[in-house]
């Protein structure tokens, strides 16, 4: 499924992330240590020069929403000025990760309320 989602609502989700950051439990908990990235920088110029290439993606798990792909396009957004996101419950490349367990398991599809 794919909808959109104000860029502000993805910074309360919880997040999987599994960088070195301490203590990363919500999405806006992490987004500095993304803007250190190496590759963030050129991110920025595509997204200025061409948009947001691709959707993020959000899972669910005990009914709580889950930022579990685009952690550098949140930050880039909010950089940006972009208010609204794309979203996306499947992974674009769903084939060369199947052992992340975001995708089985108790983990479902985001549905957001109506």
């Amino acid at each position: 499924m794919l909808g959109t989602i104000a860029t502000a609502d993805v910074l309360d989700m919880l997040t999987p992330d599994g960088d070195d950051t301490p203590d990363a439990f919500y999405v806006r908990d992490v987004l500095d240590h993304k803007r250190t990235s190496e590759h963030y920088a050129s991110l920025l110029g595509e997204i200025r020069a061409d948009g947001m290439a691709l959707p993020i993606m959000i899972r669910t798990s005990n009914g709580q929403p889950w930022l579990v792909d685009g952690h550098h396009r949140v930050a880039a957004a909010l950089d940006l000025g972009i208010t609204t996101l794309v979203w996306s419950d499947l992974p674009m490349e769903i084939e060369f990760r199947p052992y992340d367990p975001t995708l089985n398991g108790e983990w479902g599809p985001y549905r957001p309320a109506a």
